[in-house]
């Protein structure tokens, strides 16, 4: 079994950039769901409990725009600094209060 993303050392950035998506989901044993979805807006959740992560993603969107969101929570999960997304991409958290705070990219206000 792996061991759960949470407790493992934050990988590179070049890791996370650049190893195949399902190596990287196995490696820190993230499920990954597709859901369908009518907002053309959202891209993704990554919901984390305890020491399991599942991403829920839109089905029937773009393998690249899978990759790119994925790749984004993954980084934002396990506290890789990465660069900016692309536009019109954006990573937001929520805090404990339910509002949404933008994190990525970086330079923008929620």
């Amino acid at each position: 079994m792996a061991k759960s993303a949470i407790t493992q050392p934050v990988p590179s950035a070049e890791h996370v950039l650049n190893a195949p998506l399902e190596d990287l989901l196995a490696e820190f044993d993230i499920e990954l769901d597709f859901y369908a979805v009518d907002e053309p807006d959202f891209t993704g959740i990554a919901v984390v409990k305890g020491d399991k992560i599942r991403f829920i993603l839109p089905a029937g969107r773009p393998d690249a725009e899978r990759e790119i969101v994925a790749r984004a929570m993954l980084g934002q999960t396990l506290h890789v600094e990465l660069p900016d997304l692309p536009e019109p991409y954006q990573l937001s958290e929520f805090d404990a209060d339910g509002q949404p705070h933008l994190i990525n990219p970086q330079g923008g206000a929620a």
